[in-house]
């Protein structure tokens, strides 16, 4: 591979790879408490009743409830979580990049486990469910057709470096 040779010629270090591909995930503990608890408190926001609250101890609170770790962090603060207050558009859809992220590394895993990203074969069956029909077709029903079964998030949750890399 070209990447792996500088300009001298000279191949990289298998044991600096090594260490770059270790670090590829890291802080993704962190990145994804973080997009999970704005989801959480997004949703939790458009679950109220009475959606006249004090920011500040609503956010206390929901802490509490979700026993969020002190080092985990709001992404967007509720005074400025624009997803939130931006119109139905986006209402209660903040969860809806993680599983976006779920939909398309598990649609990848496709083609990895074909053998590459470049399989015809896998590519000609996602444009013909997926791409091609556009919304005539439930989403859910789409991807179902593509893969054959429902979105799993085991694809996601490696790629996040969550679960060990299966061997293949």
């Amino acid at each position: 591979l070209k990447f792996l040779v500088n300009k001298k010629g000279e191949t990289i270090p298998k044991e600096l790879v090594t260490k770059l591909k270790r670090a590829s995930n890291f802080n993704e503990g962190f990145i994804t408490g973080e997009y999970l608890l704005s989801a959480l408190i997004d949703m939790k926001l458009h679950l109220l009743k009475d959606p006249n609250v004090d920011p500040k101890q609503f956010e206390q609170q929901a802490f509490k409830e979700f026993n969020v770790p002190k080092e985990i962090v709001m992404r967007h603060r509720i005074p400025q979580f624009g997803h939130v207050f931006s119109g139905e558009g986006y209402a209660a859809g903040y969860y809806s990049y993680l599983w976006s992220d779920v939909l398309s590394t598990d649609a990848f895993q496709a083609f990895k486990e074909a053998g590459g990203p470049f399989d015809t074969k896998v590519a000609d069956r996602l444009f013909k469910t997926v791409l091609s029909v556009g919304n005539t077709v439930a989403p859910d029903k789409a991807f179902k057709n593509f893969r054959g079964r429902d979105p799993r998030v085991e694809a996601l949750l490696e790629n996040k470096g969550f679960i060990k890399r299966r061997k293949r």
